[in-house]
């Protein structure tokens, strides 16, 4: 989504209430109809799904526009669970006063729906290296999504500000978490990321990006 029709969105967003969620809160549970569009003002999220008492997470830290966008302009139920897996602050905003907003001007109608098109193709690449992928590909493929959704360009690193739980990677990628800590091990010896404080630093995209097949 190009910055213009982000920063009418994030004015629009700043006129509604702000709420907070504690780390390990739930917003809301699959089946319950979404009333109120929550979007990300700061912090991560997980959302995902249990089947046969399994939970398979989707590959987006900030998945809240993604769930509104489906809900409330395409009408698609909500199929989703939500867990903050950090403290977290969001604006609330009525899901008829979000529609309208998007609805009245094509531009953002476009925009938006492009942005759910690009999170459904990259769930759609999760998916299949779930189903296709080994353990080493699936857990590139995850830092890639990653780093496009949240990471942050600094020369000719990405760095992802959050230190994210092996556990919710073993979700997205329907690895064991012991799998997920080795491969990241082992991309770490290969010099292809580190990690410094609470931020994973990401030296070598490309490369992680080969071994991700993507």
């Amino acid at each position: 989504m190009n910055d213009k029709i982000e920063k009418q969105l994030e004015s629009f967003y700043s006129q509604f209430e702000v709420i907070k969620y504690k780390k390990g809160q739930v917003l809301f549970r699959s089946g319950e109809n979404l009333n109120t569009a929550y979007i990300e003002k700061n912090g991560f999220l997980r959302a995902y799904v249990i089947n046969d008492g399994k939970e398979t997470t989707l590959p987006n830290l900030k998945p809240l526009f993604f769930c509104a966008g489906m809900n409330g302009l395409h009408k698609k139920p909500n199929r989703y669970f939500v867990e903050a897996i950090t403290a977290v602050e969001l604006w609330a905003v009525p899901m008829n006063e979000f529609v309208k907003f998007i609805e009245k001007d094509e531009n953002i109608l476009n925009e938006v729906n492009k942005k759910l098109i690009d999170e459904l193709l990259d769930l759609s690449i999760s998916w299949r290296q779930i189903v296709a992928g080994d353990a080493e590909a699936k857990v590139a493929g995850l830092i890639c999504l990653i780093a496009k959704d949240v990471g942050e360009k600094k020369g000719n690193e990405i760095l992802i500000k959050f230190n994210t739980p092996h556990r919710v990677l073993a979700s997205m990628a329907g690895l064991t978490r012991e799998t997920v800590t080795l491969q990241i091990l082992k991309f770490q010896k290969q010099g292809y990321l580190f990690n410094k404080k609470r931020t994973m630093v990401i030296k070598n995209i490309e490369k992680i990006k080969e071994i991700a097949r993507i």
